[in-house]
């Protein structure tokens, strides 16, 4: 018998739209060796499953999910613009361990772990 481990992540997204400013926040469950792009394709099957309360599609209709919006997929990277906070607890429990998810987009994530992100709205 396989005994699979699985951890959880926080997420919470802000968008520059009205009503999500203070961002929305989902808690997903990937398996233990899960990354970004794993946990992050979750909160888009979370949206797709419950479309009468997603925002999308956004930008004129030009996206459709959280991946495309973070992700640049020619680069395999996020893209400049998006803020980003992402850290795991610590043997403390203080949310210090560092997620560096801008450099290593395969990064597995740390158990537990915070991640927040928000599009740069620009000036």
């Amino acid at each position: 018998m396989e005994v699979k481990i699985i951890k959880k992540i926080h997420f919470e997204i802000s968008l520059p739209i009205k009503g999500l400013q203070q961002g929305k926040k989902y808690d997903i469950n990937i398996r233990d060796e899960g990354t970004f792009l794993e946990a992050l394709a979750l909160v888009d099957k979370i949206e797709m499953e419950a479309p009468e309360g997603s925002l999308f599609p956004i930008n004129e209709g030009y996206i459709h999910n959280y991946m495309q919006l973070f992700i640049n997929f020619e680069e395999n990277s996020i893209y400049d613009d998006v803020g980003i906070s992402a850290y795991g607890p610590d043997e403390e429990g203080n949310f210090r361990k560092f997620n560096p998810i801008r450099n290593h987009i395969e990064f597995n994530l740390y158990p537990d772990s915070i991640i927040q992100l928000q599009p740069d709205v620009g000036c």
